[in-house]
């Protein structure tokens, strides 16, 4: 599959106060993405470029060479997608089953726990995402259908409208990136994780027991985390489809598209939480 991301030429001097600055710049922007562009790169290599990944050099009979071509699968874009579907049916088809049957919150809690330490040892042992992701997406899916019952016994009927809202923003990121309406640069990529470690500080503090002004409980607040969330999951999303963009014209192997989708679903899983937030706010 073809992309219509087109790396820039690297113009910056290396030489030099103004050389040494400007590298210093462009470093802190590729730590930026290094969240998961570089991170695949540097773990499963690329197949585009002279020495890369399983390539070989051919040359015409005049003696000319020829572009470097590659035995290993490269990553595809739909290909990551579908894989995003398939772990977004195993949560749909555990949490309807957690959501139906008489599953204790207690032991929800206790899946939110596995789940976090699953989703980081994936984040950093990407190889393992093909084996962690599916199981990541069960025990994420358990949890999030009591999450679901929960909401659904104070505001009956959101939980559905919570799921086709999620599908909805889903594709209208997608769009609006593949259209080139938002573009990804590496500063909306560093004000994307500033944003996202700045709530998560938030809610690992509320977890310890730590109080904030303007947190409660109250439906206002409930509405206004919620736009929160789905602000940062938007981000997230233009942030995962950048990443994913960029590894497939790097050349980087199929053997990343788990890892990529399971970036990509953490995104819709806090866009539901979110959504759910701000439905149960507003009833």
């Amino acid at each position: 599959m073809t992309s219509d991301f087109q790396p820039r030429p690297d113009l910056t001097p290396t030489s030099g106060p103004t050389g040494a600055r400007r590298r210093r710049s462009r470093q802190s922007g590729d730590w930026a993405v290094s969240k998961n562009f570089a991170r695949m790169e540097r773990e499963f290599g690329t197949t585009a470029g002279t020495g890369a990944l399983g390539t070989s050099l051919l040359t015409r009979p005049d003696g000319s060479s020829l572009p470097p071509v590659s035995d290993v699968k490269p990553l595809v874009e739909t290909d990551v997608l579908s894989k995003v579907g398939i772990l977004t049916l195993i949560a749909l088809g555990v949490g309807g089953l957690s959501f139906v049957l008489p599953v204790s919150v207690g032991f929800a809690l206790v899946c939110v726990v596995v789940a976090f330490g699953l989703g980081i040892v994936t984040s950093f042992r990407p190889r393992l995402a093909r084996v962690l992701a599916p199981i990541y997406a069960a025990v994420e899916g358990l949890a999030l259908g009591v999450i679901s019952r929960l909401y659904d016994s104070q505001s009956h009927g959101i939980v559905p409208t919570a799921i086709v809202l999620t599908g909805a923003l889903f594709v209208g990121v997608l769009i609006a990136y593949r259209t080139r309406l938002v573009r990804v640069s590496n500063r909306f990529i560093s004000l994307t994780f500033v944003a996202t470690f700045a709530l998560f500080a938030v809610l690992i503090a509320t977890l310890f027991g730590l109080s904030f002004p303007g947190i409660g409980a109250s439906a206002t607040t409930l509405i206004v985390f919620g736009f929160v969330y789905v602000i940062v999951a938007i981000l997230n999303l233009f942030v995962d489809f950048e990443m994913v963009n960029r590894a497939a014209v790097a050349g980087v192997p199929a053997d990343a598209e788990w890892y990529a989708a399971f970036s990509i679903f953490l995104a819709v899983v806090m866009l539901y939480l979110g959504l759910l937030r701000i439905l149960g706010g507003c009833r």
